[in-house]
């Protein structure tokens, strides 16, 4: 009787540990199911690329994965960040999303183990999220390749244009209804001595884009001197800048140049125009055959997230555009320098790296971008 007693024991732990097997199983597809749709869910929400990590992080958590790390490139700026628990010596799922120099970011998702069927569910739900993200890039590239067709971006980048000089016309004539006295009215003429001329010749810019036939001859390079060109932005912003440094000539095409810092300060102006007590402080250096200026602005409370400064699209003012950031790089770009922004507490700093003018600049296809961001 033994021996039969032993094999009815031997078939029930044998079925005991077929139903737990198949208990543990039901509640891992359950858990990759729930996690599954929470993910596909983010689909039809249209998250910002750089915001999907957090938004799919409580669904790659629940679906069995245990930290997600990237890094990288994202529109000139430096990004990393990271999402739940150290990991162990689990191996990573990575991955790679890229564009054509404009985006670079690395991907490491850990699971919570590393062999066994939890681990081909959590490698299922981090191949959803790639796709997610991939497919979130490749909407915001295609929104911008379509906005950046040769038409559009004429249209696109003379409205940004004729959107700054709209600006400092109307800031004028906040001004001058303002004025409550004669001694007010002469500061102001005071200061449209020098603003004028600065509009002025932005506007000849515009007309002559609008009123003439596109000429397949670019505009000539020049001596430019660097302060001159500084000042005059500030100026038609209606901001004062402190300068700690002397002048230097840089080599470039002036309308590039003008592009780049007319939006540089246009961003900060209509906070910075409600703070007089506030400064921009420019300070300039030369290394060989390149000029290095450093633009320090207050970082406000309309600089949510420095991150994505120079992403399209991604404007932090109440109806901007979101593209004078992303001008001012690839103009700077195009006129074979480069533009990046250091993101502080208290402050952020832009850093333009000029060709001096000794001689011609040197285009960077693809610059390399060092962005150094502590928030």
């Amino acid at each position: 009787m033994t021996p039969y007693i032993s094999l009815s024991l031997v078939f029930l732990a044998a079925g005991l540990a077929l139903l737990a097997a198949i208990a543990y199983l039901a509640r891992l597809v359950r858990r990759h199911r729930r996690a599954l749709g929470a993910l596909l869910k983010l689909a039809q929400h249209n998250h910002p690329p750089l915001q999907l990590p957090a938004a799919a992080w409580p669904a790659l958590a629940d679906g069995g994965i245990k930290r997600l790390e990237f890094s990288g490139n994202w529109f000139g700026q430096a990004v990393q960040g990271s999402f739940g628990d150290a990991h162990n010596a689990c191996h990573p799922f990575t991955f790679k999303v890229t564009t054509d120099g404009d985006a670079d970011l690395r991907f490491e998702l850990y699971a919570r183990t590393n062999r066994g069927e939890a681990r081909l569910f959590a490698e299922n739900l981090a191949g959803v999220f790639r796709l997610l993200l991939e497919t979130a890039v490749q909407g915001k590239m295609e929104a911008l390749s379509a906005a950046l067709s040769e038409q559009t971006k004429l249209t696109l980048y003379l409205q940004h244009d004729l959107r700054n000089l709209s600006q400092w016309v109307g800031w004028l004539a906040t001004d001058i209804a303002q004025a409550d006295n004669d001694a007010a009215l002469l500061h102001i003429a005071q200061g449209l001595c020098v603003g004028a001329p600065h509009a002025a010749a932005r506007a000849r810019r515009i007309l002559d884009a609008t009123c003439k036939s596109r000429s397949t001859t670019l505009p000539a390079l020049q001596p430019l001197s660097l302060l001159g060109a500084i000042k005059e932005a500030a100026e038609h912003a209606g901001l004062n800048v402190t300068i700690e440094a002397k002048d230097t000539s840089v080599l470039l095409r002036r309308d590039l140049l003008d592009r780049a810092l007319d939006n540089i300060f246009a961003n900060v102006a209509p906070w910075l125009r409600q703070h007089a007590e506030l400064s921009i402080l420019v300070t300039i250096e030369e290394e060989e055959d390149r000029v290095c200026a450093k633009i320090t602005l207050p970082r406000l409370t309309g600089i949510t997230r420095p991150e994505s400064l120079f992403e399209p699209f991604s404007s932090g003012r109440p109806g901007g555009l979101g593209l004078g950031l992303y001008q001012a790089r690839k103009s700077l770009n195009e006129a074979g320098g480069e533009l990046v922004a250091s993101a502080y507490e208290q402050h952020i700093t832009f850093n333009l790296t000029l060709p001096g003018d000794m001689q011609p600049p040197k285009l960077l296809l693809n610059p390399k971008i060092q962005t150094a961001a502590r928030l």
